[in-house]
């Protein structure tokens, strides 16, 4: 499943695939505010960490706290960026974990 779309209601995030179709709804008090989506997860913030989310299932892949990371850039496809210093750090997000795979400095 890929992710074409998320909305919010309010108190809802619902999550469209590819076709349109509505595939799941995350309540915003779960995991914190919205920052962005990829192919197949959600980043939310929710204080000083960021929750990564299945957007299928709606579990809970992994929290990074800023501090290690950095702040959010975007994500895109698998992949997901921050901004961490003078430098740009790219994970790719799996089903169960994160793993950084490159950085390079701005």
């Amino acid at each position: 499943m890929i992710i074409s779309d998320v909305s919010f209601d309010g108190n809802k995030y619902t999550v469209f695939d590819e076709g349109s179709q509505e595939v799941n709804g995350l309540y915003a008090s779960s995991f914190g505010e919205l920052c962005g989506f990829g192919e197949h997860f959600l980043v939310f913030e929710d204080g000083d960490r960021y929750v990564l989310v299945s957007a299928e299932s709606g579990q809970e892949i992994e929290r990074l706290h800023r501090s290690t990371v950095g702040r959010f850039k975007h994500a895109n496809g698998r992949l997901i960026v921050f901004k961490e210093g003078g430098k740009l750090v790219v994970h790719e997000v799996g089903c169960s974990s994160v793993s950084e795979i490159s950085s390079r400095y701005v």
